[in-house]
């Protein structure tokens, strides 16, 4: 059950950080067209919240009745479309090669599982299988948290024997996969860890057709990784593939070129289209819900890997800080669905 109270809460925090940093955020727009974006999601509050129409309105220059309120998203939307508690089963790291099993994810060397150890093809270990593993690994080589994870956090790069040894010492639930290493196109931004791109990916209300959303590079600033939460900058993706002009911290500071590098967010992704058909490919194999995101990466062999898969706390503001309603084309379906099958009704 969603906590209203405490969702509003934290959301009302976030836009005060937010309007901190940059008061001019706070300007109103045209009033009809924000009577229209009142009219348009007041089915779901008596009073709509203007904060994420105004932000967005300001940082992008554009004004769209559809732009989703945040808190409306967390609260109403994204539980009625994904109301399922299985759907925690896809964002466990263990899991990924083993239930996808298309080869692009990060190959798995070890996992630990509820404090026992498991071989790449999750085959229980003795503690000699578990030595003869660490001692043979391609280092340096990359452990996570496998489950609970969020934002980059407790992410190493292992160098050798006795780094695994240490790190792995009084944890339970991680994987210990490959490195990967990105390509030149993306490591021109951030040369630390990877940047990568977040991408959504819908199943039609209506007739169960799966659609790309849309997307944004994360990258890193002055050598930290590309989340938003440890310092990342994003930049969202146009649909034809290029990055749409500037980027964006976690609370909105706008920039016309990295911070590191001094380049322009004008770059083209290479082979978006092939990104976007795996993403497809990735999100129909995830069942019991509706919205389904990914992090993926662009290696130095030229090849499109996935990191990892997300099913909730989805981040709708890449792209409607761009001036682009999350749903795009799909939104009044959404709308609709969610009024008629929230999730409270049931």
């Amino acid at each position: 059950m969603i906590d209203y109270y405490k969702t509003n809460t934290s959301w009302k925090k976030r836009f005060k950080a937010i309007f901190q940093q940059n008061r001019e955020y706070q300007l109103s727009g045209d009033k009809s067209v924000e009577d229209k974006h009142i009219a348009f999601w007041q089915g779901f509050r008596r009073r709509v919240n203007l904060n994420t129409f105004r932000v967005c309105k300001n940082i992008s220059g554009v004004e769209n009745e559809h732009i989703i309120p945040e808190d409306i998203f967390t609260v109403d939307i994204e539980p009625t479309l994904n109301p399922h508690s299985a759907l925690k089963f896809y964002e466990i790291k263990n899991l990924y090669n083993k239930w996808f099993g298309m080869n692009y994810f990060p190959k798995d060397f070890l996992h630990n599982i509820n404090g026992e150890y498991f071989d790449k093809h999750l085959k229980s270990l003795t503690k000699h299988d578990l030595e003869v593993i660490i001692a043979d690994l391609p280092y340096p080589v990359v452990m996570k948290p496998s489950i609970y994870s969020y934002g980059g956090k407790d992410v190493f790069f292992i160098k050798n024997k006795d780094d695994l040894l240490g790190k792995l010492n009084g944890r339970n639930n991680v994987v210990v996969q490959e490195r990967i290493d990105q390509h030149q196109i993306f490591s021109q931004f951030n040369a630390k860890g990877i940047n990568t791109i977040r991408a959504y990916v819908y199943k039609s209300v209506t007739n169960n057709s799966v659609h790309f959303l849309n997307a944004a590079l994360r990258m890193g600033v002055g050598g930290s990784l590309d989340n938003e939460t440890d310092g990342g900058i994003v930049s969202f993706i146009n649909k034809s593939g290029y990055l749409h002009g500037f980027a964006l911290d976690k609370y909105g500071r706008k920039f016309d070129k990295h911070p590191d590098s001094n380049l322009s967010f004008d770059e083209k992704i290479p082979d978006f289209e092939q990104m976007k058909i795996l993403a497809v490919q990735i999100a129909k194999q995830v069942y019991f819900g509706r919205l389904v995101s990914m992090d993926l990466c662009y290696d130095d062999q030229a090849n499109w890997r996935v990191i990892e898969v997300g099913t909730f706390g989805h981040t709708i503001r890449f792209a409607q800080y761009a001036g682009q309603p999350f749903f795009g084309e799909f939104t009044e379906e959404v709308i609709d669905y969610c009024l008629k099958n929230h999730w409270a009704l049931k």
